[in-house]
């Protein structure tokens, strides 16, 4: 074969291979412009959306029924708040009001003296005080002690002594010189609290403790203290035997 022939041979050859190829480019061409790029890329968003939202919807439903469940309650609590504020504000209280001016206390007690050891009984010394919720003494009701013997005894009756030499320091009158009476033998006894404080005001309604300590020489020791609370009702309540003190109640009288 000549030359030229070769040559010929080469560009044909050439020709018939770019032709092929731009044939094949077309094709590809063709078959992606069956489906547009604005419907790929929509297509694409929709599943991606659909996928976000069904999340979202999802996400806001169990939201919503949170809220819903949420909501009842706290406006009930909401409604419920002034009500009850308003219940409260508008209900009587008898805290701070005092007691009503007839009110007396009537503290009853029964000192049995045990076995001595064959030796006559001593009278017992026996103090009889009130006191308010934070152990405060507010009034010495009664207290017997041996006559004539001045404070020399006092400390026999330790709660009660350490109440009024605390509230004497702390600038309280000192009443107990002027009810401090004799002792006095075993029996059954009653003495009273007119409601009032040591300056003599009228004490607020409330709770107080009822305080009845007695000990003896070559005898036991013993306190009652319990509560009672004092208002606009009468109350009878049975305290708590202790020893020689072998009953004991109060008896309230309005």
């Amino acid at each position: 074969m000549s030359n030229d022939q070769s040559r010929f041979a080469a560009v044909t050859r050439r020709a018939f291979l770019e032709r092929s190829a731009l044939l094949g480019l077309a094709g590809v061409l063709a078959a992606c412009g069956a489906n547009a790029d604005s419907d790929v890329f929509a297509g694409s968003g929709t599943t991606a959306d659909a996928s976000d939202g069904a999340t979202t919807a999802a996400d806001r439903a169990s939201t919503t029924a949170a809220t819903s469940d949420a909501t009842p309650a706290a406006a009930t609590t909401q409604a419920s708040t002034p009500a009850a504020t308003a219940a409260a504000t508008a209900a009587p209280s008898s805290a701070g009001d005092p007691l009503p001016d007839a009110a007396e206390l009537q503290i009853a007690f029964t000192f049995a003296a045990a076995s001595a050891g064959g030796r006559p009984a001593k009278n017992p010394y026996i103090a009889v005080w009130i006191e308010d919720p934070s152990g405060r003494m507010v009034r010495t009701v009664s207290l017997w002690l041996q006559s004539g013997k001045g404070q020399k005894w006092w400390s026999d009756l330790p709660r009660w002594y350490r109440q009024d030499t605390a509230r004497v320091a702390a600038g309280g009158p000192s009443t107990a010189d002027t009810i401090t009476g004799a002792t006095r033998t075993a029996g059954d006894y009653t003495v009273s609290w007119d409601g009032n404080g040591y300056d003599g005001a009228r004490l607020a309604q409330g709770t107080y403790f009822v305080c009845i300590e007695a000990a003896r020489e070559h005898g036991p020791y013993e306190l009652i203290r319990e509560s009672v609370t004092l208002g606009a009702a009468a109350v009878q309540q049975a305290l708590t035997p202790k020893n020689e003190l072998t009953s004991a109640s109060v008896s309230y009288v309005v």
